[in-house]
């Protein structure tokens, strides 16, 4: 009987099997003629190309369509359902936790790689192969994932409603108070950003005006703007809605600078020293812990732009979607590995038994495999598995099995060579 843990990996396995093996038969260039006695000849000196899209750097892509794309060209949809009631052969995805940066998230694919196999060829499904930003296109969409399947709890959002005392100021249909600024106009929206977007907008008239009248400025925590969002929406379920889209991150990026975020708050050590450095400390929460986050925070901004004598930024159309995914993207680039610690782990996985049995061996195969990214390194992998699996099976050898940090150092050895 299977147990826990084997049963919450089980989406990834099957996820796996269909859409993100990247396998392709026939890497074997260069293979140098092995003598009689030698092992099968998917044996160690046969190298796997490295992909020649160069791309020195990467970033999500937020763009969903694309991922949703190569989803269905690859034959995934056929056995995953995401968001469909419609039950199928696989799990359906967007109940499956895809966490963490691009490693952390193809470690879990590699080391459940040799189950995979076993499913495919059961039943009879094609290994599909996948360029580099096919690849990055699939990894962000399952990135994204979380991020899209956050729906709100609508009583609990009224009883936020109350307890915040929202209807001191503002009214929606007969509740509130008269006079005060309407929300019913939010239920024309099907996306929850509308809500930060407007609140922070309003965000210096709200908060004086509160003061002023000794209401205390309202926190939200986990899922509170979800659950908000949900309670002013819920009676508009029947009429067609307005959705923003999801957001660009690389337009969210360019609007970090020019809001002058940048200005207190640095990227992985470049920008301002005021605020806390937003790449260690915003992982990759949610949509509604990302607006309840800039939310909270903007008390405080407010004080540091008077001080700044700086315009108070106000957010039109998709800008604060671009936002809030690119914060959400941070964690998907992976940081540095350690060399000296990727390279004993080459020894210790015993990669080094394959690929350097010799110093010529070695040399060649350093000289070929110098991935200019993680993306790349992952093709590299994976394109490399049909030959891996013949040696491994020949030799009873067990699979290697890796965590995202150990990749990481694999990678930064590989690229300092």
């Amino acid at each position: 009987m299977r147990n826990r843990r084997f049963r919450h990996i089980t989406p990834v396995i099957f996820s796996l099997a269909l859409c993100f093996l990247l396998v392709v038969s026939g890497c074997g260039e260069g293979t140098k003629k092995a003598p009689e006695k030698a092992k099968p000849e998917a044996v160690k000196k046969r190298v796997t190309k490295i992909d020649q899209v160069r791309v020195r750097r990467y970033f999500l892509v937020s763009d969903l369509f694309s991922g949703r794309k190569i989803f269905e060209e690859k034959h995934c949809s056929q056995c995953h359902a995401i968001f469909e009631k419609e039950e199928k052969a696989g799990p359906t995805l967007d109940t499956s936790e895809f966490r963490g940066s691009f490693l952390d998230i193809f470690s879990t694919l590699w080391n459940h790689a040799p189950q995979m196999a076993v499913h495919m060829r059961k039943e009879g499904l094609p290994r599909p192969d996948f360029s580099t930003p096919e690849l990055n296109q699939l990894v962000s969409f399952l990135y994204m994932l979380p991020y899209l399947s956050e729906p709100g709890d609508p009583a609990k959002g009224e009883k936020i409603l109350m307890e915040k005392l929202c209807f001191n100021c503002h009214f929606r249909g007969s509740a509130g108070k008269r006079g005060g600024v309407s929300l019913d106009p939010l239920g024309a929206y099907k996306s929850q950003i509308i809500l930060i977007q407007r609140m922070w907008n309003h965000g210096p008239m709200m908060i004086s005006q509160m003061i002023s009248t000794g209401t205390p400025v309202p926190k939200f925590s986990g899922k509170d703007m979800a659950n908000l969002f949900a309670a002013l929406t819920e009676g508009e379920r029947g009429e067609k809605k307005i959705f923003l889209g999801i957001g660009d991150a690389n337009r969210g990026r360019t609007l970090f600078a020019e809001k002058k975020c940048i200005s207190c708050h640095a990227v992985f050590g470049q920008g301002g020293k005021q605020g806390p450095d937003l790449g260690e400390t915003v992982s990759q929460a949610g949509v509604a812990e990302l607006t309840a986050l800039l939310w909270n925070h903007s008390g405080e901004m407010q004080e540091k732009f008077r001080e700044k004598n700086l315009s108070w930024p106000y957010f039109s159309e998709t800008e604060m979607g671009d936002l809030i995914v690119y914060l959400y993207s941070l964690n998907y680039i992976d940081k540095p590995g350690d060399p000296s610690k990727g390279a004993k782990i080459l020894e210790q996985k015993g990669c080094a038994d394959c690929h350097f049995e010799t110093e010529e061996d070695k040399k060649t195969f350093l000289r070929q495999v110098r991935p200019d990214n993680s993306i790349q390194f992952s093709s590299y992998l994976w394109n490399h598995i049909p030959n891996m699996e013949a040696n491994m099976v020949s030799q009873a050898v067990t699979w290697p099995e890796l965590t995202g940090q150990e990749l990481r150092d694999i990678l930064a050895f590989l690229q300092s060579q």
